[in-house]
């Protein structure tokens, strides 16, 4: 920036120094971006005209899953998907079955209802199992 250079990127390979978790590895790749006087889309739409390129380029065989990208609120993420960082590939999302769920005759539903929550669930269409009985004689 002092360089009169008021935008600059950097990919770095890091190292984490924290505490092994089951959905991290011990090393990722990271973008570093440094701009001067933006706001918060200057930054959103470089970092996605980066990666888009980036996908292109280094793995022409992989497709990203929607360009432009998502842009979800943080109460439309946790309201949708129950957390903040969802994963958007596979359209599992809650449904408010609240008008369902009260009067149910199931005290932990009715007792939520009751107290003015929400109850959710996931439909997981196509992931029961059927069984099918065939006649021996």
């Amino acid at each position: 920036m002092v360089a009169g250079v008021e935008r600059y990127f950097q990919i770095a390979r890091c190292f984490r120094d924290e505490d092994q978790r089951g959905d991290r590895q011990p090393e990722f790749t990271q973008l570093d971006l440094e701009m001067s006087f933006v706001q918060r889309d200057d930054v959103m739409r470089l970092a996605e005209d980066l990666f888009t390129k980036l996908v292109a380029k280094i793995v022409p065989h992989k497709r990203l899953f929607a360009t432009p990208f998502p842009r979800l609120t943080y109460q439309e993420a946790m309201d949708r998907f129950g957390k903040d960082n969802p994963d958007l590939r596979y359209g599992m999302e809650l449904k408010d079955i609240t008008d369902l769920a009260g009067g149910s005759g199931f005290k932990v539903f009715d007792s939520v209802v009751a107290s003015g929550g929400h109850v959710r669930g996931l439909n997981a269409s196509g992931c029961g199992i059927t069984l099918g009985l065939r006649s021996t004689s």
